[in-house]
């Protein structure tokens, strides 16, 4: 192992919990223990010198009694014995010991002392004297203890020991070093049964927890987390941590869906795209055939009727517009007719008014030309009942047109209702896209030029709606004109019948045949009049022909911009005959 890669390890280690709460519990463990070693070292100080001091005592106190009889009858070798022996029982702890008599003078003695030695422990065996009773002296290392024969009586002498603890305080500090080294042994192999015991309780939990947590970060969510069933806080950690990853699941899976929604949006957004600028070319024969998502089906489905509904409206309105222009090109004929037959009239009008002059300038040839007048009258009472018959064929065909300016209203009424509902989809569109946020930006452009594309196809069937009013408005016109010709021709019928009435009389006499002609001349300026407006009405029915064709021409132009299924729709050139 490189030493970098070593040193990387040891950084992780050390920024480890586990090694924080291990140390943690080794610092605190062994702050306790140096503690407790060093009070213990204290207290077993005190004891051991207490203990040795106490030995002291009672050894000194026992050999006063002991050489009491002895220094009184002067018996040294005893009393040197007897401290000997004392000084012995005590050990390492006792040192030396004297005994001195009342006068001050050293007795006996345990061992050979020097005599600065020898005089402090005489003055402070004297000192114990004077003051009575058994005493240490200034320091804790001299003890000494007056010499009576009996209780009461005056003391004979003093024995006087000197003792020292530490050799005592040596042996303990030694068993206590002894201690200690186990004491560390034992406590580092209770820590690391405590590290390897941490390691499993908290090391191993919080590494699976690691793991787990880890497997997050890196977006695998399917892993459940371990030790859910522990009851203390990594169970508790685990269970909250589970719930996370099932909360964090549920928000893959709705992104998941979000995505493919977003792309189920997009196509749809992709095909109406391309249906709407097919629409906008004019190429009705388009279809969207790739099928949506479940959601978004019946769009397309309703996108596919729609237009299949506007090329059946503007198959209908290509053929009312062919029916139109026939109609406009017999109007336009039958007035060419009228206009002729009108010529025809007004010539033999003046025919007839020439003929009533000379009639008026001699009585006498009327009679003879009244065989003739009547065949005239005749002639004009058949060519009357012929214009008759023409105008009842016009009245027909303003009718046959007016029903077909029904009808074209009629179509124009359902590609207003498309255009109302292409809007309608539009704006549900939008709202659509409004609710998708940015995905649906592109969609919500989309859908307000279709909702713009809309305004403008109901705008121009609005104007052709106005256009077809207004083409009815003159077809009625025209038709309560041909009607009132035809009631005036009923009347120039009714006054021929009435002249050839009057022809018939002429040769009953003279003064009839003035009233006659009175009425004839009469009938005759009516007849002028009637003659005028049938030119009037011929004018009038021309110009409405030709207004009408003119709207059948701007129609056809506006519906052959479109391509249906078939192929493209026929061309103005072949569905007007009148270009012909």
């Amino acid at each position: 192992m490189s030493f970098s890669a070593l040193s990387g390890r040891l950084r992780r280690m050390a920024g480890s919990v586990f090694v924080k709460c291990a140390a943690i519990m080794a610092l605190t463990t062994m702050l306790v223990a140096v503690v407790l070693v060093f009070l213990l070292s204290s207290m077993t100080d005190r004891i051991a010198v207490q203990a040795v001091r106490s030995s002291v005592e009672t050894a000194v106190l026992s050999k006063a009694k002991d050489v009491a009889k002895p220094l009184r009858f002067g018996v040294v070798d005893q009393v040197e014995a007897a401290l000997v022996q004392a000084v012995e029982s005590l050990g390492a702890a006792g040192r030396a010991a004297i005994v001195v008599d009342a006068d001050g003078s050293v007795v006996a003695q345990s061992s050979e002392l020097a005599d600065k030695e020898q005089q402090r422990l005489a003055a402070h065996g004297m000192r114990v004297l004077e003051e009575g009773g058994a005493a240490e002296a200034g320091s804790d290392t001299v003890f000494a203890a007056p010499v009576v024969v009996e209780a009461g009586a005056q003391p004979i002498g003093v024995v006087v020991m000197q003792w020292s603890s530490q050799a005592t305080l040596a042996q303990v500090n030694a068993e206590q070093s002894r201690a200690m080294l186990y004491g560390a042994g034992i406590f580092l192999v209770m820590m690391m049964i405590t590290i390897a015991l941490l390691q499993r309780i908290m090391g191993r939990p919080l590494a699976r927890l690691g793991a787990t947590i880890t497997g997050i970060v890196e977006g695998d969510y399917d892993p459940d987390a371990p030790m859910q069933g522990r009851g203390d806080e990594f169970g508790a950690i685990s269970r909250n941590l589970q719930n996370m990853i099932e909360a964090l699941r549920a928000a893959r899976r709705a992104e998941e869906e979000r995505a493919a929604d977003a792309e189920a949006q997009r196509v749809v957004v992709d095909h109406l795209s391309g249906g709407l600028q097919a629409m906008a070319e004019g190429r009705l024969s388009h279809r969207i055939e790739t099928a949506f998502s479940p959601r978004y089906e019946q769009l397309r489905v309703n996108y596919n009727q729609a237009i299949a509904s506007l090329a059946d409206a503007l198959t209908d309105v290509t053929a009312s517009a062919q029916n139109i222009n026939r109609g406009a090109g017999e109007i336009g004929r039958a007035s060419e007719d009228l206009s002729h037959r009108t010529e025809t009239q007004a010539a033999t009008l003046e025919q007839t008014a020439a003929a009533l002059d000379q009639l008026v300038a001699s009585v006498k040839s009327a009679a003879s030309s009244a065989t003739e007048v009547d065949g005239i009258v005749k002639d004009a009472s058949a060519l009357v009942d012929q214009n008759a018959a023409i105008m009842q064929n016009a009245v027909a065909a303003m009718a046959g047109i007016e029903k077909s300016s029904d009808q074209i209203g009629d179509i124009i009424s359902v590609i207003d209702d498309i255009a109302f509902q292409t809007n309608l989809l539009a704006l549900n569109a939008g709202v659509e896209a409004a609710r998708a946020g940015t995905a649906g930006k592109g969609f919500a452009v989309v859908a307000s030029e279709v909702r713009a594309l809309a305004q403008r196809s109901s705008d121009a069937a609005q104007q052709i709606k106005a256009l077809i009013s207004g083409s009815t408005q003159q077809v009625k016109t025209g038709a309560q004109l041909v009607e009132q010709a035809g009631s005036a021709l009923n009347e120039v019928v009714e006054r021929v019948q009435h002249i050839s009435g009057l022809v018939g009389t002429i040769a009953h006499g003279a003064t009839e045949q003035s009233q006659g002609l009175h009425e004839i001349n009469l009938g005759v300026t009516n007849l002028d009049q009637v003659t005028q407006q049938n030119a009037a009405m011929v004018e009038q029915s021309t110009a409405a022909a030709q207004m009408l064709g003119s709207d059948a021409d701007t129609l056809i132009q506006l519906v052959g911009r479109f391509t249906l299924e078939t192929g493209p729709l026929q061309t103005l050139q072949m569905l007007n005959p009148r270009a012909a």
